[in-house]
């Protein structure tokens, strides 16, 4: 009987030290409820200190956000660029269009025997330049990681806002 109620106690042990922590550190960039921005100065059992808060709030350089009115609360993880999926979006473009264009031409004026091969290549060579062009225009656009986290002392619940109820 001690060793079951010692291996419950040991398995429920990180839940309720996690409950009782908080995972934001002082200088960490925090988003709260998707649309408050700032940085972490203190965190306690009750809520956050931030500082350099956006939006402003009627020019407050720290604003206390308590737990309890927090909808989701996400850390700020670095930025990461598109350039894969810009080569993707531009060789298909460059392909699709090319392509479509090669064969149309093809079948409209032969019987495209020789001709096929010619296309392929076209079609490839085009859809490599576009996707070339394609991935250093996502190279450039960077957006910021938010990685989400649990609230302390709450439920690590994402609610939908101005979806479908």
């Amino acid at each position: 009987m001690k060793t079951l109620a010692r291996c419950w106690a040991t398995a429920l042990f990180p839940f309720l030290v996690a409950g009782s922590t908080t995972a934001q550190q002082p200088g960490d960039s925090v988003r709260v409820s998707g649309d408050l921005v700032g940085v972490v100065v203190d965190a306690d059992s009750a809520g956050l200190l931030l500082s350099s808060a956006y939006p402003p709030y009627a020019g407050m350089r720290s604003l206390e956000v308590p737990y309890a009115g927090m909808r989701s609360l996400e850390v700020w993880g670095g930025t990461r660029t598109h350039a894969g999926r810009g080569f993707k979006l531009g060789f298909a473009a460059g392909a699709i269009t090319v392509g479509g264009l090669g064969w149309a031409l093809c079948y409209g004026y032969s019987s495209c025997g020789q001709d096929a091969s010619l296309v392929v290549a076209m079609t490839a060579v085009s859809g490599l330049l576009t996707g070339i062009v394609g991935a250093l225009i996502g190279a450039a656009i960077e957006t910021d990681i938010w990685t989400p986290v649990p609230i302390p002392g709450g439920l690590a619940l994402r609610l939908a806002v101005g979806g479908r109820h």
